[in-house]
């Protein structure tokens, strides 16, 4: 019973998001913050791939476009980014919840 148990409370904890839960916000939190930072990242690094991108062409700097249009493209990659972000930031926070539980039911069991 202790092993079901052991591995069903995190599952739970996941599952249930009631807006009065306590799981419920680092997770959300987590979400919507990854999806910040893998947007903001992209907006801020874009230009300075796009010039890297542009130097190593086999054209030449200026042929490649040189500083000409380096945003373009840009909504592409942050939309792109956003949920692949906001996914592991919220993956990686669910994990951390679930080592906590599984911290604090070893530390029950071992007193």
């Amino acid at each position: 019973f202790f092993n079901f148990a052991f591995h069903l409370i995190p599952i739970c904890s996941f599952y249930t998001m009631s807006d009065n839960s306590e799981e419920s916000t680092p997770f959300l939190t987590a979400l919507v913050a990854g999806g910040f930072a893998g947007t903001s990242v992209d907006v801020a690094l874009f230009p300075i791939d796009t010039l890297k991108t542009r130097m190593q062409s086999p054209q030449g700097f200026m042929k490649a476009g040189g500083f000409a249009g380096i945003y373009n493209g840009i909504g592409a990659a942050a939309a792109g980014s956003a949920p692949g972000a906001a996914l592991f930031f919220s993956t990686y926070e669910v994990s951390r919840m679930r080592e906590e539980i599984t911290l604090r039911m070893m530390a029950m069991v071992s007193d």
